[in-house]
């Protein structure tokens, strides 16, 4: 650079902007001068340049880095049975759609690092054995099988639906479902699930190697159940993606020597007035599925508030049997059994179960309410006013013995049917030391009053006071949420606001209703 400035200040005319006879010392301050100007600009210049690059290697990173992150949230060979939660994954694997050209047939995909293994071949899912999601809270195992790189299982049921036909009542019914590996890597059965206790699994193949078969062995215990039947068996294993479950289905008919139909009595509902009356009956046909004639006689009621005769329709083929009610019935469940004596070697004895509940013309579900002894809120509870006979009915004159506590009632059923009570009990509200009670008025002859008892349960102090020992497990009256209009009888218990409710108690719900006279059963009744 020196050498080239020696060379302009000796030759100027070579410069452009020396011409003209300017001093040498001149000459070379005004090159300097210059010199520094080009490289200042230069340095600006590359600055510049330097801050773009890096800029565009930033965003560059960050796309990359974007693009292996659901890499890095889902692991290669992911358990998806991990934790026994079998919801819906909040990033559900994707099925790899690879070219037909880049793989050769039987071999599998290669997977890279985040990838999932793509679902068996359509064949391995050939048939009806449906593909279900785990249901949750299901407790299935991990695999224990470790698969290696470009393993994949994948089942193939020969029979995934099996028919066994016509059986007899109490005959078992056996099956062994076969399956063949149709995979690259080994098939784990992890769990065998029937849908009831009548179908159950025994010792079945847990690992099977490709192109191997296993089989699982189901034996179904179809015990007094009538007509066609269906059950189902789920099996779960570690074939990647939805086709890890698959069901199994096991259907076909069971038939009695000798049957009824409907299989039982039922009455239903039936208020008083109802069950005072001796018309009350109900049908039945039995029928002799048998090549040989029989005969079937001499009914016996278990509960003397039913009796029941037999009709022959069809000499050694049919019979009718007739149930009817006999005054007065008791309040609440009414049940028995009518036994018939048969000529059939195999079945001499048959039961026919007979049911009715009787109720008032009104009544009132739950029929009391018991708040718990400590209530850290506000609560409310409902009650239902539930009209059982065919005239309509109104209530009116809703009242209680404390005004602390808000009473409202709405009409959910037209023409006078039924009714819904809401009780809003406030956190000072302290039951009467004799009790309290809601009272209401109805139109109905034979009920003008309803009255709902509300009492408290004791508290654990009270039981301690009174037997001597602090009890091991209080339980101060189950919650009573709400419920639909026509809930079981029981009382009604409370819980603060905002609290977790305790497990309220299985009751069972009467049958509903039937108007007097009536020769219609409900559903599932006879006649």
């Amino acid at each position: 650079m020196y050498i080239a400035l020696v060379g302009f200040a000796v030759f100027p005319s070579t410069h452009p902007d020396l011409r003209g006879g300017v001093s040498a010392d001149r000459r070379v301050s005004t090159l300097f001068s210059r010199h520094h100007e080009e490289m200042n600009m230069n340095r600006y210049s590359l600055f510049a340049r330097t801050t773009v690059a890096a800029a565009a290697l930033a965003l560059v990173l960050a796309g990359v880095s974007r693009a292996e992150e659901p890499a890095k949230q889902q692991p290669q060979n992911a358990d998806p049975h991990a934790g026994h939660n079998h919801a819906q994954p909040a990033n559900p694997p994707q099925k790899i759609t690879v070219p037909a050209n880049q793989v050769k047939p039987g071999q599998p995909a290669q997977l890279r690092p985040g990838e999932t293994a793509p679902l068996p071949p359509p064949n391995a899912m050939k048939g009806p054995a449906t593909p279900v999601k785990p249901t949750p809270g299901q407790d299935i195992p991990a695999p224990t099988v470790v698969l290696k790189e470009g393993e994949v299982p994948a089942i193939k049921f020969d029979t995934p639906t099996y028919e066994f036909g016509r059986v007899r009542s109490g005959q078992e019914v056996v099956h062994d479902f076969w399956f063949t590996n149709t995979g690259t890597g080994p098939v784990e059965i992890l769990k065998v699930r029937p849908s009831c206790g009548c179908t159950t699994a025994g010792q079945h193949d847990k690992i099977v190697q490709p192109g191997q078969t296993g089989k699982i062995p189901i034996r179904l215990n179809p015990g007094n159940a009538s007509g066609p039947i269906h059950k189902t068996i789920m099996v779960n294993t570690n074939v990647p993606g939805e086709g890890s479950t698959v069901t199994l289905h096991i259907q076909g008919e069971v038939w009695h020597p000798i049957q009824a139909t409907p299989t039982s009595a039922s009455f239903g509902r039936l208020t008083s007035e109802m069950a005072a009356s001796a018309s009350m009956e109900r049908k039945l046909t039995i029928v002799n599925n048998t090549e040989e004639k029989v005969t079937v006689s001499d009914p016996k009621s278990s509960n003397p508030s039913f009796k029941a005769t037999v009709n022959p329709l069809e000499e050694g083929k049919k019979f009718e049997l007739v149930v009817t009610v006999v005054p007065p019935l008791a309040s609440g469940p009414v049940t028995g059994n009518i036994e018939l004596t048969t000529t059939l070697a195999d079945m001499p004895k048959m039961l026919i179960p007979v049911n009715a509940y009787v109720t008032a013309d009104v009544d009132v579900t739950p029929n009391q309410l018991t708040l718990p002894a400590n209530r850290n809120g506000n609560i409310q509870r409902q009650f239902f006013i539930r009209n059982n006979t065919p005239n309509p009915v109104k209530v009116s004159d809703l009242a209680s013995t404390n005004e602390n506590l808000k009473l409202s009632i709405v009409e959910t059923q037209p023409v006078g049917k039924a009714y819904r009570l809401t009780v809003d009990i406030p956190q000072d509200y302290v039951v009467a030391s004799g009790g309290d009670k809601i009272t209401l008025k109805t139109d109905n002859k034979s009920v003008p009053t309803l009255t709902i008892p509300i009492n408290s349960a004791p508290s654990i102090a009270d039981v301690t006071k009174q037997f001597g020992t602090t009890p091991t497990q209080t339980t101060p009256g189950a919650a009573t949420p709400a419920a639909p209009a026509a809930p079981a009888a029981g009382a009604a218990t409370g819980t603060a606001a905002g609290a977790k409710p305790a497990t309220p108690p299985v009751q069972q719900v009467p049958p509903q209703a039937q108007p007097a006279g009536s020769g219609t059963p409900a559903a599932g009744s006879g006649k």
